[in-house]
């Protein structure tokens, strides 16, 4: 019996080890598909904003999509230094599902294109501020983890900004991610 007791910690003390020598590697797996999938993000949303600075004539669309720009912009460059770290590759552009969406944008015109930019934006932007919120909890780079606070402050700024807009617009919103 005292065998099997020795046993049975041995097994779980090289368990708990190789979970403990594990758990990095996993969080630098998530760190990296988080900077990629950001850029990508990133890079839609700037194609989608530079989309409705042509296509939109509503004032505050305008406004939201010039800051997407600039902000978006800044997003990338802030995580490049994390991606060379990690050997993460730039995205050469947006998601393919981010091409389909703004080729369905693309068709749409005046307040057909307000709506669905607006509604496209909703999505994209609680569904941000979750993988922000998300990658905050993940990363043990605190490092990382100073940029991607300093990201989501941006992207929760962004998210109240265009629900104010489809408030305005009677474009139903989601409730804010928890913790919010």
């Amino acid at each position: 019996m005292k065998r099997y007791k020795a046993g049975v910690v041995a097994f779980t003390l090289a368990a708990a080890s190789v979970y403990c020598v594990a758990e990095p590697q996993d969080t630098k797996s998530t760190d990296k598909t988080f900077i990629a999938d950001s850029a990508q993000d990133s890079l839609a949303e700037i194609n989608y904003a530079k989309l409705a600075l042509q296509k939109s004539q509503d004032k505050n669309v305008r406004e939201f999509a010039s800051k997407m720009i600039k902000d978006h912009e800044m997003l990338i460059d802030s995580m490049k230094p994390f991606a060379k770290k990690l050997g993460v590759k730039a995205p050469s552009g947006p998601a393919l599902v981010d091409h389909a969406k703004y080729t369905e944008l693309k068709m749409k015109s005046g307040i057909d294109f307000d709506r669905a930019y607006v509604e496209a934006m909703v999505k994209d932007h609680h569904d941000d501020l979750q993988k922000f919120m998300d990658e905050m909890n993940k990363t043990a780079d605190p490092e990382l983890k100073a940029a991607v606070a300093k990201g989501e402050t941006v992207i929760k700024r962004h998210t109240e900004m265009i629900d104010g807009i489809a408030h305005m617009g009677g474009i139903p919103t989601p409730p804010m991610p928890a913790g919010a």
